[in-house]
This record gives C-alpha cells, sequence and structure tokens, in this order.
C-alpha cells in the first residue's frame, strides 16, 4: 500500500468516525429538543386549564344542572345563553387538551399528575349535564375526550407513581427537615 492510499484510507476511517460521532450527538440533542419541547407543550396546556378564561366558565357552569333540570329546558333555554357560551369555552380549551392527550401528543399523566384534581372537580361540575345535553343532540360523543382525561385522572390518582423512580420514594427524604 502507498502512502497516498494509506492517507485516503485514514482519511476515510477519521470521516466515519466523525460521521458516527456526529450522528450519535446529534441524536442526543434531538432528544433533548424533543423533551424541551414536551415541557413547553404541557406547560402551556396547563396554562390554558387553569386560565382565567376557563376558571370564569367554569364558575358560570356551576349548577347548570338545576337550571336546565329536563330535555325541554334544555331544548328551549340552553342554545344561546351564557351557558352555552361557557361550555363552548371548555370545549375550545379543555377537550383539545384532552384530545391531545387522549391522542398520546401530550403525556396524560404528566397532566393528570400536575392538575387532576382541578380536572376530575370541574368535570364533576358538568357532568350530569352532559349527559342531558348528549341525550338531547343524540351525540353520545360530545366532550368525550374530558371525559377520558377525568376517568384517567380518577385512574391516575390510585397508581400516580412510576416504577422505580427515585423521585417517588418514600424514603427519599427520610432523616432531612424542612426549615424555612
Amino acid at each position: 500500500m502507498s502512502t497516498e492510499q494509506a492517507f485516503a484510507a485514514g482519511s476515510i476511517v477519521v470521516s466515519l468516525i466523525a460521521l458516527g460521532l456526529s450522528s450519535v450527538l446529534l441524536t442526543r440533542q434531538n432528544k433533548q429538543l424533543e423533551h424541551e419541547r414536551n415541557a413547553l407543550a404541557i406547560l402551556d396546556a396547563i396554562a390554558r386549564l387553569t386560565g382565567p378564561a376557563i376558571v370564569a366558565a367554569f364558575a358560570q357552569l356551576e349548577g347548570i344542572d338545576r337550571r336546565y333540570p329536563d330535555d325541554e329546558t334544555v331544548r328551549s333555554n340552553f342554545v344561546g345563553s351564557s351557558d352555552d357560551q361557557a361550555l363552548v369555552l371548555v370545549a375550545q380549551y379543555v377537550e383539545t387538551v384532552a384530545c391531545l392527550a387522549r391522542r398520546r401528543v401530550l403525556d396524560a399523566s404528566l397532566l393528570v399528575d400536575a392538575v387532576g384534581f382541578m380536572l376530575r372537580s370541574r368535570w364533576a361540575t358538568i357532568l350530569p349535564f352532559v349527559r342531558r345535553w348528549r341525550r338531547v343532540c343524540e351525540n353520545e360523543y360530545l366532550f368525550e375526550n374530558f371525559e377520558w382525561l377525568a376517568m384517567y385522572s380518577a385512574w391516575w390518582k390510585d397508581t400516580p407513581r412510576p416504577p422505580n423512580d427515585s423521585n417517588y420514594d418514600p424514603q427519599q427524604f427520610a432523616g432531612t427537615t424542612f426549615k424555612v
């Protein structure tokens, strides 16, 4: 083998090593960027679920089932009411976030770990009316994603700890006292 051939072969080997190393580093960087995008998406979803507009909408929806006690009242008085507007806002925000969680675009376990109690209590606020609304509209799929996320949250609250995660070890802070 001549010097030129050895130099060319060495250059090819060095290039292949650089290419392999670059691929490994780019893969790691891509995973890190993916985690950052997911974190930002979760924070945005939580902001949407807990924002002032949604808080006001659910305040409006308190007692909605009593205001529309039967199917006929729903048919005659609901459409165009302030309750209708509040429910549309809930559909826009909560149903969209719940759909993304159900489709695994957002991590449902992170959402329900962060705001599960709020999701469950808000679902309980509208559930009796939603059942009636589904019947009146003859559409059993109204708010199905919100219902799924609330049910997921109810399931998750009983099984919330990922296995083998030191952040959920009951002994993690044993012997440590908290001082302000």
